[in-house]
């Protein structure tokens, strides 16, 4: 119980982020926040966050950007399996190998949303891969700064 104290919060300040007001021309590469809380929680405590937790993520973060519903859940949750399944291999990955293999996995979010958007002839997002560009540059930032934040509250 005590690791849901600390891993909600994060995900709360993720949520936060996704919303955050950003210039025009930075919005492009605005990290998938979400999708990068959910790949370090299920990286360092596969016990703890998973498919589920994915699934309650996407909910929140389809109600917060008005999207269909179930359509970051479906994302989200395909990114959570996808990382159980590499979290073994990915933990002995460098910086900057794990910032190629953020770049995919959220690349493959992004095309999982896009698919789902373009099965139900919604207005799909023009800029497909570039906020997984920034997701990469920015992963060893936010992996170090969520694993002090696990370090420091012992979750």
């Amino acid at each position: 119980m005590k690791a849901y104290t600390v891993i909600l919060p994060t995900f709360f300040v993720a949520l936060v982020l996704a919303i955050f007001p950003m210039p025009r021309m930075l919005d492009y590469i605005r990290p998938e926040w979400v999708a990068m809380t959910l790949i370090f929680w299920t990286l360092v405590s596969p016990s703890k966050a998973g498919i589920f937790l994915g699934f309650m993520m996407g909910l929140l973060v389809d109600v917060m950007h008005g999207d269909v519903l179930g359509q970051n859940a479906l994302a989200l949750s395909v990114l959570a399996y996808l990382c159980l399944l590499m979290q073994s291999r990915m933990r002995l990955f460098n910086s900057v190998q794990q910032s190629f293999l953020v770049f995919v996995l959220v690349g493959l979010y992004l095309l999982v949303c896009f698919w789902v958007e373009s099965l139900l002839a919604v207005q799909a997002k023009v800029a497909l891969l570039w906020p997984s560009v920034g997701s990469a540059l920015i992963w060893p930032l936010w992996y170090n700064l969520m694993f002090s934040v696990r370090q420091y509250f012992r979750a």
